[in-house]
């Protein structure tokens, strides 16, 4: 054991030792700021003509959300949305830039955009009358058109309507822009953090090839099991490191920015999960989501020195992991193809994002059936073990030769 700590001390230590690894992790953490700042510097044109500052509108809109956290989204605060619109001349060509807009509607604003997510039409457009029941009811029509579109099975609409019957309605409003900007950021932070892991460990095992140490490596005592797992198991802590930091600089940007109220938010008052019909709060939901992104990190690491170690060459590997991950972000299986979809969609590339994690695909298994973000952690920690036994194999039986 003091063998191993000691080698693994040493790897750690040698992989963090190289300037790559800091300006790869320094580059990653620069752009999730500058991803979560960049929309409140500048100034806002109308016709070439500055007449607010981002920022000015954000604290603005925020004092809006935050005068209405608290309150039901039910039959009162409707009318009081559709009211305050019904303000807008039908004449504007574009209703935000109307002085009754700006002194009526926008503090209602954010109550405006949940009604035309749910029925899918703009409401002061078309007149749209303020009616509890009728909206929920449009959002249920939509949950059904979703679960159509991507091929649900019975047993799966089923489990998604068993979930929904537990969610508490009407839903409770409250400010949530923290969280919101969690979520929406792990679709980016999700590709930069695939990126890091690949930069920093597509040479873990390829540079005692490359400077020919391999064959003393090999030949000592503990050379082809010990030093193995020491270096494997230094690389899943820097994955896991990395990770963990660029999850935290997310966090706590959105946070110190935005706020941190409204944890127990309704997932389904947040815009790009509107329908998903699981009993969560938005900060669950970022909670879980973080969570499987650490487990994602692991795995990655592990598939980066497996194949480091399997072509013996850190550029190559490099290109390869680049090549998976940028397929993963810009290519989809269409849904008709389902199993084929659904194994894209589980891989690290493809799952870490709101889409991937809170899918609406269901894997079953012992009769039960389970939702994405509570399957696929565990099988990237099954997938991650099998890999690493693999590349253990591969190890010990490498042979070193054209010297």
């Amino acid at each position: 054991m003091n063998i191993f700590l000691t080698l693994y001390h040493y790897e750690f230590k040698k992989i963090l030792g190289r300037k790559l690894v800091w300006i790869a992790l320094f580059l990653c953490i620069g752009c999730i700021i500058f991803a979560e700042t960049g929309n409140l510097s500048g100034n806002y044109y109308v016709e070439g003509e500055a007449v607010d500052t981002h920022y000015h509108m954000f604290q603005v809109d925020s004092a809006y959300q935050r005068a209405l956290s608290g309150r039901v989204v039910g039959q009162e605060l409707l009318e009081e949305t559709m009211s305050a619109y019904s303000e807008i001349p039908k004449t504007a060509e574009r209703y935000t830039e109307t002085e009754e807009y700006q002194k009526y509607a926008r503090p209602y604003s954010d109550i405006f955009q949940i009604i035309w997510r749910w029925i899918e039409r703009n409401p002061w457009y078309e007149g749209w009358q303020a009616e509890e029941q009728s909206l929920y009811d449009a959002r249920a029509d939509r949950q059904e058109e979703a679960w159509t579109d991507l091929f649900l099975s019975d047993t799966e609409k089923a489990f998604w309507q068993e979930q929904e019957e537990k969610i508490d309605k009407p839903f409770t409003y409250y400010y949530h822009e923290g969280y919101g900007t969690i979520l929406k950021d792990l679709d980016t932070v999700g590709i930069l953090m695939l990126l890091l892991t690949a930069v920093c460990l597509s040479g873990v095992f390829p540079e005692e090839h490359m400077r020919r140490t391999d064959q003393m490596i090999l030949s000592s005592a503990k050379g082809r099991t010990v030093a193995y797992w020491a270096k494997l198991s230094a690389g899943i802590s820097v994955s896991f490191l990395c990770a963990l930091l660029t999850g935290l600089a997310v966090v706590t940007v959105a946070l110190v920015i935005y706020g941190a109220e409204g944890f127990q938010t309704a997932v389904q008052l947040y815009s790009y999960m509107s329908i998903y019909a699981y009993p969560l709060s938005i900060g669950q939901a970022c909670v879980i989501a973080y969570g499987v992104f650490l487990v994602a990190a692991v795995l990655m690491g592990v598939l980066v020195m497996v194949g480091s170690e399997l072509m013996h060459n850190s550029i190559a590997t490099l290109a390869l992991f680049t090549g998976l991950i940028i397929a993963g972000a810009m290519f989809d299986i269409p849904a008709q193809y389902r199993a084929a979809a659904q194994i894209w969609q589980s891989l690290p590339m493809s799952f870490l994002s709101r889409r991937g994690i809170f899918s609406e695909w269901l894997i079953a298994a012992g009769g039960q059936c389970f939702t994405a973000w509570q399957a696929v952690p565990l099988l990237y920690v099954i997938g991650g073990a099998v890999a690493a036994a693999a590349g253990a194999k591969i190890y010990r039986r490498y042979q070193v030769s054209g010297r």
